[in-house]
């Protein structure tokens, strides 16, 4: 294994961690392919890379394309379909994260804001029913100050980019 390979396997390792289920690990293992690639990748050349089926990476890279994180490309004289890296794919990143972290505190407003009185609740259940609402709000106020906090992120990404002088995208 080259020590490329290894840094791929490694970075490999630590999607996987960040994934929210199982069924991402062949989505992140495209994603991390693309990554490392200089030039687009068909279907094909991805299945065999990775020792999966051409519709296993025909469904998983559609959610790639769809979230934003590569592009499809083609080929003069090729009937083939090719895929690569999208140009910012880490605005995409966080943008889907934002929509995600937004859609979660919408969910948090409105189940506070159909939280029983007391009245309506059981003797026996008003302590958990405080203890829980307070660990909500917790939550949704930690979530707030996060969202806060990543408010310019975008412009500040651009500008440390800049910094290690990342060349712009180009086909190779």
């Amino acid at each position: 294994m080259s020590n490329l390979q290894k840094l791929q396997a490694k970075f490999n390792h630590e999607m996987d961690q960040i994934s929210d289920d199982r069924s991402s690990l062949l989505t992140n293992r495209l994603f991390s392919l693309l990554l490392f690639s200089i030039k687009p990748l068909s279907l094909q050349e991805m299945a065999d890379k990775l020792e999966v089926s051409k519709a296993a990476v025909s469904v998983r890279i559609r959610e790639l394309e769809k979230a934003g994180m590569c592009i499809k490309t083609s080929k003069i004289s090729d009937r083939r379909d090719y895929y690569q890296i999208a140009h910012d794919y880490s605005f995409f990143l966080m943008g889907g994260f934002l929509e995600k972290m937004n859609r979660f505190l919408k969910g948090m407003e409105e189940l506070l804001q159909e939280w029983p009185d007391e009245s309506e609740i059981s003797e026996e259940q008003i302590d958990v029913s405080h203890i829980a609402k307070q660990r909500v709000m917790e939550f949704k106020l930690f979530s707030d100050i996060l969202l806060q906090r990543l408010q310019g992120f975008d412009e500040e990404w651009e500008e440390k980019r800049k910094e290690i002088g990342r060349h712009p995208f180009r086909d190779v």
